[in-house]
Parts: C-alpha cells; sequence; structure tokens
C-alpha cells in the first residue's frame, strides 16, 4: 500500500508540474502570432508599366555660358567681351513615357518630355574703344523645352540611365552702353529665340511613385545679329551648361 501511495503521490505531482508549465509556454507561442513585420515599401521597376505619364519639379545650376560681344559700327568691329552666363533656374514638367524589354534583364526606356523653366542667367563685361567704355550684356530666361528622352535600366530595374535631345525657345535680351559726349547711352534689344538641348543623366526609383534625376545638359540658342539702331549691332550667339536635379511622381 506504501509503494501505491508513493506512486499516485509522485504521478500527481508530475501532472501538476505539467499543467502549470505548458499554459505558459502555449501562452508565449501565442504572443508571436499576434506579431508581424511592418510593411516594406519598394522601388518600382520602370518595366512594371508599360506606358506611364508623370509630372515633376526641377531646380538648376547653370554655368559656362558663352556669348562674345562685339560692337560693330561704321569703322568696324571692335571686341568688347566673352559674356560668361550663369545663374539658378527652377522648372516645372510633364512627360510619357513606353518600356520595351531589353537584353540582359534591362529595360529599353523611351518618350517625350515638356518642360518650362523660369529664372535668368546673365553677364556683361566692358571694354575701351577709341577712349570710351562700351558696356555689353546678354541675359537668358524663360526657357520652354521639347525634349525626346530613351535609355536603360540597370538590372534590377530601379535606375535608369538616360541621353536627351530637344528644342529650347528662350527669351534673349542684348543690352549695350555706350558713351557719347557728356554721359553714355543704353540700347536694348530682346525678343524669343529658338535653339537646341542635349542632355545625359540618371533617373532612381524611391517607391512605386516617386524618383529623383540628375543631369548634365547643353543649351545653345540660334546665332543672330543685334541691330541697336544707332549705327553699331553685335552678333549674339548665347548658350550655356547646367546641373539640374529633379522629382518625378509618376502615374
Amino acid at each position: 500500500m506504501k509503494r501505491l501511495s508513493g506512486r499516485l503521490l509522485k504521478s500527481a505531482l508530475t501532472t501538476a508540474i505539467a499543467v502549470s508549465v505548458l499554459p505558459g509556454v502555449t501562452a508565449a507561442g501565442n504572443l508571436d502570432q499576434g506579431l508581424s513585420d511592418p510593411p516594406v515599401v519598394n522601388p518600382k521597376r520602370f518595366g512594371s508599366d508599360v506606358s506611364a505619364f508623370y509630372l515633376g519639379a526641377t531646380g538648376a545650376y547653370a554655368f559656362g555660358g558663352d556669348d562674345r560681344f562685339g560692337l560693330t559700327g561704321p569703322g568696324g568691329t571692335s571686341e568688347v567681351g566673352d559674356l560668361d552666363l550663369s545663374g539658378s533656374l527652377g522648372g516645372v514638367r510633364a512627360g510619357w513615357r513606353g518600356v520595351l524589354p531589353a537584353r540582359g534583364g534591362r529595360d529599353y526606356v523611351y518618350g517625350f518630355e515638356l518642360g518650362y523653366e523660369f529664372g535668368s542667367l546673365s553677364d556683361d563685361a566692358s571694354n575701351q574703344i577709341n577712349g570710351q567704355t562700351v558696356t555689353g550684356g546678354s541675359e537668358i530666361s524663360d526657357v520652354f523645352s521639347i525634349r525626346l528622352r530613351n535609355g536603360l535600366t540597370n538590372k534590377s530595374g530601379t535606375v535608369l540611365y538616360f541621353v536627351s535631345a530637344g528644342y529650347v525657345n528662350g527669351d534673349i535680351n542684348t543690352t549695350s552702353r555706350q558713351a557719347v559726349q557728356g554721359g553714355s547711352q543704353f540700347f536694348e534689344s530682346g525678343g524669343r529665340r529658338s535653339g537646341f538641348t542635349a542632355s545625359i543623366g540618371a533617373e532612381h526609383n524611391l517607391t512605386e511613385h516617386w524618383s529623383i534625376t540628375g543631369e548634365f545638359e547643353y543649351v545653345q540658342f540660334s546665332a543672330e545679329n543685334v541691330d541697336f539702331g544707332n549705327g553699331t549691332s553685335t552678333r549674339s550667339t548665347p548658350k550655356y551648361r547646367g546641373l539640374k536635379l529633379g522629382l518625378n511622381y509618376r502615374f
């Protein structure tokens, strides 16, 4: 009887311990069932959309502009100086692009873009001509553009390397201040002028809809003879280079 009672007591203690431990283990396991990893927003492949429209904003710093200013009069042409056009431009843009599969897991992206940039680039130069100070200046502002763009993505499809080329139309203002007896006279001639642009850059997807861009561009406007109306004129050839950053939203 004593052996049977001991065995029963031992079995009861074992059962009690198991019952007290197992609920705690079960409850701890249930804690993990209510937890989940936070959602991660991954950049979207360019090739995930066969075609897409986008809107964007840009900011650019232009430098290395060149517009050699020489004043032509009855006595011939005299060199005034080189104009180093520079300044900041802000802009807006809208575009469309299509996607075709390419080799090596890459995508070929092509499309067009409309843009408008505000701000101005300007410079002036002075020189002595026949003992009199002559100053010439040039300014570029309000540039409208139409660009064709194409390029290839990287293998992950999140970065696009592109080149673009297109048409630009901007407001070109040319000035001349010429010394005369007893003072000076200021002459100004301006108007819209056409030209071309070319650039190379990259676009990186941040999320499904947002991307950032960076590019190096070259812009050149058509050369024109500018008549100041007092018997003098100059040959205007404005152009510039610039670095541009942008933010796009893709629909």
